[in-house]
């Protein structure tokens, strides 16, 4: 077993999701499946609205908040499931 992960008490910290997603303030971000289920770091750059992403100390990418990117809300989702539906 690896130890405990721990970053700075000033970094973002966000789990990677099982498809390998990240998300903050409305962006999502791909890490990659073989962080899931791993905590990585987002830190300030010197550009405005740029933040590096680490995971322990290497930088895997980085993240622009300032790309027109957000994530839109979903506001018509029917009340019911549909028959197609496999759940």
């Amino acid at each position: 077993r690896l130890p405990a992960i721990e970053y700075e008490p000033e970094d973002v910290v966000r789990w990677v999701d099982q498809n390998g997603w990240i998300s903050y303030r409305g962006r999502r971000r791909k890490i990659g499946k073989a962080f899931r289920g791993t905590p990585v770091a987002l830190r300030p750059t010197q550009i405005d609205g740029r933040l590096d992403i680490f995971f322990c100390h290497q930088k895997l990418a980085s993240l622009d908040l300032t790309e027109q990117t957000e994530l839109k809300p979903v506001h018509n989702v029917p009340e019911r499931v549909s028959t197609m539906s496999p759940v």
